[in-house]
């Protein structure tokens, strides 16, 4: 019922997209019930080669532990980027306490590659050319914008 839907494609490994996720944060907190955050993932695999890994194994969290359990990962991804790795996601997981077996058996035997694709090419389709690419209820936001240039998008929207 959010009057605002903030859908951001994104790549844990992409420095800017770092910048932007507490901008992203910041929204929610400020607009409550009145914004949702829809995250896409589009991993720029030519120069980052962990984007589609991590990108993968988040959505292992999340099935196991929902939509919390995979913000808590997509957030721990964005504030240990030097970190990001196999061993890393397995260190995460076990402190979102997932069943460890289980989510390494999703990760290896890539569960939500379909998934992660399917995102990344509804990017292309809509003209995301890089990360972040973003969009508030239809209107392109390219980069990792300021917090302010972020609300005047939303504040346009009301």
């Amino acid at each position: 019922k959010a009057k605002i839907t903030l859908v951001e494609f994104s790549d844990f490994q992409c420095p800017f997209c770092q910048r932007f996720h507490p901008t992203a944060q910041q929204a929610l907190k400020e607009y409550g019930d009145n914004i949702r955050w829809v995250f896409k993932h589009f991993p720029l695999d030519s120069i980052h080669p962990h984007a589609r890994p991590s990108a993968e194994a988040s959505e292992c969290i999340w099935e196991q532990k929902g939509d919390e359990g995979f913000w808590e990962f997509a957030d721990t991804m964005f504030e240990n980027q030097s970190r990001l790795g196999n061993a890393f996601y397995e260190e995460v997981a076990q402190q979102i306490g997932v069943n460890l077996a289980q989510f390494q058996t999703c990760v290896s035997e890539r569960t939500y590659q379909d998934k992660v694709e399917q995102d990344y090419q509804q990017g292309i389709q809509g003209g995301v050319t890089g990360t972040p690419g973003s969009f508030v209820n239809g209107t392109p936001v390219k980069g990792a914008v300021p917090y302010e240039q972020l609300k005047a998008i939303i504040e346009a929207e009301f």
